[in-house]
């Protein structure tokens, strides 16, 4: 039996040269020092750089930053992916590009998309507008990977994504909220927020436990950024308010909030002004294209509100029983006959219903009254 040689230098495979004798590095270069790698907590190395100080606050919320520790081990790499295993410590950063490839998913006999294709270039905004029922959240969950596709491809920054689990896509960047804001009822804005801070910069318990220097440094730039969000977002009344209490345009803004800490380099947006009144609605578009403008993430935004989604897409894809009616900029999609025979109505008085009034239609709206 051949026992281990403790003079064999770490981190490198036993060879047979070994057994014999030989000097590991004869006949060939001398292994390269070990470098450390930086970018995500667990790592035991020093944080990444930060955002430039020419960003706004947001932009320094979502720059990255470690908090290490050094009992906390990056899990391995996924072995049954065919492309090149990603290491977890690798985060890529900037806007990602997607492309959908006649996608199809089934549930039994219904096709509830049905070979849709669609391209999203980096830092671009794309809408998907159509009837309930058309497609269009289950084609954000494909995307996201809590549903898997019956055929076709999901593309991101040129990989193929069929193999990666949810929470892989996630590390890649991709953000996917959801119609229904879903947040803690129980807790305030804040603890909120934080947990949406240790969720991606993870300590171990051991060192939070006995109070480390790495582990308290952690934990303040942890505040900072939660303080930063909380202040560009105007949610410092809301602080210490159970989320569970907040008006639902209110949680929005937070749902909004804990995006930008998650750095998103594609997000998926699954109908922001759902449920929320329409002067809360209107408010929307100036906060949807700071955040885009803040993050400089590529976006998929899935939204009944036609108005904003002329306002904010580049270009638009309308759905119809899974399938793709039309698609194209803006100004082609609203005097496309098959997108207004499918959503958009006959006339061009339906594409303002739900968005802002005119100067001669605010006079002659209906002002609310008691109650």
């Amino acid at each position: 039996m051949t026992w281990p040689d403790p003079l064999a230098p770490r981190g490198r495979r036993r060879t047979k040269a070994d057994d014999d004798g030989q000097d590991p590095g004869s006949g060939s270069d001398p292994p390269a020092a070990a470098t450390p790698v930086t970018g995500t907590a667990g790592s035991g190395t020093a944080p990444a750089a930060a955002a430039p100080e020419t960003d706004a606050a947001l932009a320094d919320a979502v720059a990255p930053e470690t908090a290490p520790g050094p009992e906390d081990t990056p899990k391995a790499a996924r072995t049954k992916r065919t492309a090149a295993p990603r290491d977890d410590d690798e985060e890529p950063r900037g806007a990602a590009s997607l492309e959908i490839r006649e996608l199809v998913v089934s549930f039994g006999g219904l096709r509830a998309v049905d070979n849709v294709s669609l391209t999203l270039e980096p830092g671009t905004i794309v809408g998907l507008i159509g009837p309930n029922g058309s497609g269009k959240t289950t084609l954000l969950d494909t995307v996201s990977g809590l549903v898997a596709p019956t055929i076709g491809t999901i593309v991101l920054d040129g990989e193929d994504l069929g193999d990666y689990l949810p929470e892989e896509r996630a590390r890649l960047g991709i953000v996917r909220s959801f119609q229904d804001c879903r947040l803690y009822p129980e807790l305030s804005v804040e603890d909120t927020l934080l947990l949406c801070e240790d969720a991606r910069h993870r300590v171990g318990v051991l060192s939070t436990t006995l109070q480390m220097p790495w582990a308290r440094k952690s934990e303040r730039d942890k505040r900072r950024a939660v303080d930063r969000v909380i202040s560009s977002f105007g949610l410092d009344r809301f602080r210490n308010h159970v989320t569970g209490h907040l008006s639902t345009g209110t949680r929005r803004v937070v749902d909004l909030a804990a995006i930008v800490l998650a750095g998103p380099r594609l997000l998926l947006l699954d109908e922001p002004t759902a449920g929320i009144a329409q002067r809360e609605a209107e408010a929307f578009i100036p906060l949807l294209r700071r955040l885009h403008e803040v993050t400089g993430a590529s976006i998929l935004l899935v939204e009944h509100d036609v108005p904003l989604v002329f306002e904010l897409c580049s270009q638009v894809l309308v759905m119809q029983s899974g399938a793709e009616v039309a698609s194209g900029p803006p100004d082609v999609v609203r005097r496309d006959p098959r997108a207004l025979a499918a959503y958009l109505g006959a006339s061009d008085e339906a594409l303002h219903v739900t968005g802002p009034l005119h100067a001669g239609q605010a006079a002659r709206a209906p002002r609310p009254g008691p109650g």
